[in-house]
């Protein structure tokens, strides 16, 4: 039994910087980034998830295997229901001497014309097909769960990546304004000769390196936006602009709370119980392939060997008993393989079970690395941008070098930068959370 949605959920997030150790769906969100009016427009995380959900083909086609188990589970049904049929035929029998040739013949014609009524009295294994058919139906349905909670990775991650670019662009953006305001005071300070041309140069190259950052993040956020377009069925130029997202609010679920959830709504590890369910199932046709069969039969008509006449229409009724008594082994070895499937089955169970645990118990560390970072990366940032200020002071005053005011600028931007992955790292593993437990993860604007 392979199951392999984690691997998907790992596949989803790959990217740069940040993204290449993120693992199903980003999160995203500053506490320094420029804040946005929310618009009755912003797009929200749910919505991403409701639209993907109603629109996107893994999820119908696992609609549709659904509705094919539910229309064989009704066909299955009404095999044990009556049935009614015509038979009807002329048989003509090669003679000697007046005498038909075959032993089972009754004469030289025979014409049969019966609306026949057929009733099973007794077929154990047609009950148990019924009860297959059943099962088949709830594996189906728990694996229409598990689409739609594969869909919501790749959505989350796709919203979340676009969130992450975005916010990343708002940073270069507003760097990229104050190196501008640098570079036309150091010009006018350069022309007044307070101020060195190596200075002038200095801000050039800080202008440039704000510049290449910017470049870098307008494309990485255009493709996605296109992709997140694609998951959500917008058009690109259509998809209405992300709300503004925050940081996680609250502590952390219970990793014990987590795994109680896991057990009882992780749709793999339903999956698996209700194939180990039809695993019983069919073991239950197998062995009653040892018991007979019961069944009734009930005929209005005509069955003569004459030419059929007026008022020879009648009733027959019968009562027949198949009962198995020797096969070779051919019902002892289906037993057996029944059996031994049924064990693999239920191994199979135990083993996802062992990796969903895993998985949360890994992750639950992850997360709470994760908000351990984004507190340090918020000192981090408010100290970098301390400095920033106070050296870009210094260096208007003429106090500080062009040098000492670039360092102090990249150092703020990388911290605001490093801020953003981490409130996204924060939320993603929370996400992530969610996800190993079965349930879709919480919208942006929900603690």
């Amino acid at each position: 039994m392979t199951h392999p949605q984690y691997k998907t959920w790992q596949d989803a997030a790959a990217g740069k910087g940040a993204w290449r150790c993120l693992s199903v769906c980003l999160l995203a969100g500053s506490l320094l980034l420029p804040s946005f009016p929310v618009s009755a427009a912003a797009f929200t995380l749910g919505d991403a998830l409701q639209r993907a959900l109603a629109n996107q083909a893994l999820v119908q086609q696992a609609e549709r295997v659904v509705a094919e188990k539910a229309a064989l589970h009704r066909a299955a049904h009404a095999d044990l229901l009556p049935s009614l049929s015509l038979a009807a035929g002329s048989i003509w029998t090669q003679t000697r001497n007046g005498q038909p040739l075959f032993v089972s013949a009754n004469g030289p014609r025979e014409v049969i014309g019966q609306i026949q009524l057929n009733i099973p009295l007794y077929a154990p294994q047609a009950y148990a097909l019924q009860a297959l058919a059943h099962d088949q139906v709830a594996v189906a349905n728990y694996q229409e769960r598990q689409a739609r909670l594969l869909v919501a990775a790749q959505v989350t991650a796709a919203y979340y990546r676009l969130a992450l670019w975005e916010n990343e662009s708002s940073v270069w953006r507003e760097a990229l304004g104050a190196a501008r305001e640098l570079l036309s005071a150091t010009q006018k300070s350069t022309q007044a000769g307070t101020r060195s041309r190596l200075d002038l140069t200095q801000a050039r190259l800080t202008l440039a390196g704000v510049q290449a950052g910017l470049d870098q993040a307008t494309p990485e956020a255009a493709a996605a936006r296109r992709v997140l377009a694609l998951q959500t069925d917008y058009p690109a130029s259509e998809l209405p602009a992300l709300v503004p997202i925050s940081p996680p609010a609250g502590g952390l679920p219970g990793e014990t709370v987590l795994t109680t959830r896991a057990t009882q709504a992780q749709p793999l590890l339903q999956v698996a119980e209700g194939e180990i369910q039809a695993a019983r199932t069919l073991l239950r046709y197998h062995q009653a392939a040892r018991l007979p069969v019961v069944a009734a039969l009930g005929a209005y008509g005509v069955d003569t060997a004459t030419a059929p006449r007026a008022g020879q229409l009648a009733w027959q009724g019968a009562v027949t008993l198949q009962m198995p008594i020797f096969g070779f082994g051919r019902n002892r070895n289906r037993i057996a393989a029944a059996q031994e499937h049924l064990a693999a089955m239920e191994a199979g169970k135990q083993a996802l079970l062992l990796q969903v645990r895993s998985r949360i118990a890994a992750d639950y560390g992850v997360a709470q690395a994760a908000d351990n970072a984004l507190r340090n990366d918020r000192t981090m940032a408010q100290e970098a941008q301390a400095v920033y200020e106070m050296t870009r002071k210094g260096y208007l005053a003429g106090a500080l070098s062009a040098l000492a005011l670039q360092q102090a600028e990249n150092n703020w931007v990388q911290a605001r930068l490093k801020l953003a992955g981490a409130a996204i790292r924060a939320r993603l593993a929370r996400a992530q959370l969610a996800l190993d437990s079965g349930v879709l993860p919480k919208s942006e604007e929900q603690p």
